[in-house]
């Protein structure tokens, strides 16, 4: 039956229509219908045949005619949204009947002006203005919460949420926005709550998610890089990253999440692993690579993650990161060379003693300004950053005399006897030439080792460059072992020293080696002079780094990754590269058909100019080659795509515990996972959260909810006029 017509001031109520059925409850299903007999009790009743739901005729009226004060005294469901809960009809009729609202409408109503009038398509009309301003004002709120998460910036303020980032920034748009004005000032309805801000950071980083899947999922191969944190909140994360390859022969790394486990033992962290490639759509099979540091859970040969996830996909050859292990290459040098040891114990004593008290560090300051130095600060020694050592040692070589004038002011004030103690052994060991020159040399040395780690840390770094890059440090460090070098270094050192009112050199005091030791008749070795002695110093610590750099990069899984650049070389080259060929098809089995790529590889050789004589070279050659030219290399484009899908060095996951660190701040310990998760990921992907779609996003908040779908309906592009 159509919905008949109405008479101005009357609603429309069919007593003679057949009311359909909605079903109520979950457990026991109970079919109702609205009733005629209703019409009798509550006269303003206004029934819609459309929609089967019914309307409050004397509020819509008023509300029509602007004489209704639409507040938190407006009762939605009878005026723009209709109500329809059959089941508590009665109790709701009775609760509008005496609420503010229709009370305030009774008063104010008036007749309709104009002739007859469809309820129903005022409703309509009525309704589809406020759905547009409803979509202009969620909008204004997905777009505050992309900027926030995106600066990553926290969401909530200390104490009443009225104060928070968000809803501050809310009212500073809304005082150029009179309809964001008036959403704002709603007591309910306004979608600004804590779980509604979850939700759509979910569905933000959802996208972020999705976006990244796919394009792995094209890029055919992957590299997975895991490490593990212990956030504010003394939770165990593990953050996860991909890295990949694009057409184009491009690198990319993307974060793709960081997960909460009870336990760091390998066979956890595998679980975690597998879910998350499940979650995201990509098959195990893609992966061509691991990147994790040497802890035994990760890198042991039976039971770390490398050796599981191995045994599902041989072809995941495990790299230990490049950047760990530089850090652990100097940290073996530093300890096994003694007087690079002692010399830095020392400056981490001092950066303590200066650092661990702001009375000291003040103190420093105006020494520094009342001779009008223009030095660095002290910088600590941090055990676990891979790029400071050295500037922490030259921090302290600049202000060498200003640290010795401000342990005597120092002593003159602290009256503690332990830290008395302390600072009369940083002062006396700052005046012995054996502690300056160990930090002289930590710091030359150190200079090349941050260089390298710096480098390294690219994410368009592979790990068959890093090699390469790892090789010219270590070819540099080993033209530094001559005798002419280092009277260069002797002669910096000692003018330095005398600079810096340093105590002179001295031999150690000859002492006579136990009869046990004793081996013939001859002398023993004794040191001619003070700089012979420090000469032994300098070529000992020169060797132990060289050796330990070589010892940490020559790893089991490059030898896989110098096979595919062998082929690619000696191809390119025009040599015989058989036995690489029948090395790397064994190894990656379906990732290549022989036949084709021996054919493409002596068509790379045909395209290759003369000059290109090293990988780099070739690489960019093949980057460079037409859309049309690399189909017809495709092959070779896959034997490029596994040479730069491997990683140098596990950075990517290391920035990210950076990102966790100002998200997850003691000042907000107690974030939820998913609203941390959401904010991490969007606050490290700048470019794709600047990217995202916000029609999309509010489509997708709204899809699945009739009660938000009859509040914005669809966002369509008018949306962002």
């Amino acid at each position: 039956m159509a919905e008949a017509e109405v008479v101005p001031n009357a609603p429309h109520q069919p007593r003679g229509f057949d009311f359909p059925k909605r079903e109520f409850g979950k457990k026991s299903v109970v079919k109702r219908a609205f009733q005629a007999k209703w019409f009798d009790r509550w006269s303003w009743l206004h029934y819609s045949e459309a929609r089967d739901v019914v309307f409050c005729f004397t509020c819509f009226r008023a509300h029509a005619e602007g004489k209704l004060v639409w507040s938190a005294n407006a009762d939605g469901a009878f005026i723009d949204i209709g109500f329809s809960n059959w089941k508590d009809a009665t109790t709701k009729y009775d609760a509008h009947q005496n609420s503010k609202c229709h009370k305030e409408a009774v008063l104010k109503a008036v007749s309709l002006p104009g002739a007859v009038v469809d309820i129903g398509e005022s409703l309509s009309a009525q309704h589809q203005r406020e759905k547009v301003e409803s979509r202009h004002c969620f909008l204004k709120i997905l777009s505050s919460l992309r900027f926030l998460a995106r600066q990553g910036l926290p969401l909530r303020g200390h104490g009443d949420d009225s104060h928070s980032n968000f809803i501050q920034l809310m009212s500073l748009r809304a005082g150029d926005d009179t309809r964001l004005s008036t959403w704002l000032r709603k007591k309910k309805g306004k979608y600004t709550s804590g779980d509604i801000q979850n939700e759509i950071l979910g569905v933000m980083s959802s996208d972020v998610l999705r976006s990244i899947a796919d394009q792995v999922k094209a890029a055919k191969f992957c590299t997975v890089m895991v490490d593990e944190t212990t956030d504010v909140a003394n939770k165990e994360q593990v953050v996860m990253c991909l890295r990949w390859v694009d057409n184009s022969l491009t690198p990319h790394e993307d974060l793709v999440g960081m997960y909460v486990v009870d336990s760091t033992q390998a066979s956890v962290l595998v679980t975690v692993i597998k879910d998350i490639l499940l979650r995201l759509g990509i098959s195990i099979n893609c992966v061509r690579g691991q990147c994790y540091d040497g802890a035994s859970a990760m890198s042991g040969r039976r039971s770390g993650v490398a050796a599981l996830l191995q045994k599902e996909e041989p072809r995941a050859i495990y790299t230990h990161c490049y950047g760990h292990s530089l850090n652990l290459a100097c940290m073996d040098a530093v300890k096994k060379c003694a007087t690079l040891r002692n010399s830095l114990d020392i400056v981490q004593e001092i950066t303590k003693l200066i650092k661990k008290s702001p009375r000291r560090d003040a103190l420093l300051q105006r020494l520094k300004e009342e001779i009008a130095l223009q030095s660095p600060g002290i910088r600590v020694l941090c055990p676990t950053r891979w790029t400071v050592k050295a500037d922490s040692l030259d921090s302290i070589l600049k202000n060498y005399e200003i640290l010795l004038q401000l342990w005597d002011e120092a002593l003159a004030i602290v009256k503690e006897t332990e830290m008395r103690g302390r600072i009369i052994d940083v002062a006396t060991y700052m005046k012995s030439f054996d502690f300056f020159y160990g930090v002289v040399l930590g710091e030359m040395l150190l200079r090349h080792s941050d260089n390298l780690s710096r480098a390294l840390q690219s994410s368009r770094l592979s790990a068959a460059e890093g090699q390469k890059v790892a090789a010219l440090t270590v070819a540099t460090l080993q033209g530094l072992r001559s005798d002419d070098h280092f009277d260069l270094f002797w002669t910096r050192a000692t003018t330095m020293a005398d600079e810096s009112s340093v105590d002179e050199p001295v031999l150690p005091r000859r002492r006579k080696a136990p009869r046990r030791l004793e081996v013939g008749e001859g002398a023993g070795y004794v040191v001619p002079d003070v700089k012979a002695k420090y000469r032994q110093v300098f070529y000992e610590a020169l060797d132990l780094l060289v050796n330990g750099i070589q010892d940490r990069f020559d790893q089991p899984g490059y030898q896989v990754y110098s096979q595919l650049e062998s082929l690619l070389l000696k191809s390119a080259k025009g040599e015989d590269a058989a036995v690489e060929l029948a090395a790397v098809c064994a190894r990656y089995g379906a990732d290549f058909d022989r036949k084709n790529l021996e054919l493409q590889l002596s068509i790379l050789k045909k395209s290759v100019p003369a000059n290109c004589d090293c990988l780099y070279a070739i690489l960019e050659h093949i980057t460079s080659l037409s859309p049309g030219q690399r189909s017809l290399m495709d092959e070779v484009c896959t034997l490029a795509s596994l040479i730069l899908v491997m990683p140098a060095t596990n950075a990517a996951s290391e920035r990210s515990f950076s990102g966790l660190r100002r998200i997850k701040s003691y000042l907000r310990s107690t974030m939820g996972q998913a609203r941390m998760n959401s904010l991490i990921l969007l606050n490290a992907h700048v470019e794709r959260i600047d990217s995202l779609n916000l029609l999309a996003i509010g489509n997708s908040f709204t899809q699945g909810s009739d009660h938000r779908q009859s509040i914005f309906g669809r966002f369509v592009a008018a949306d962002l006029d």
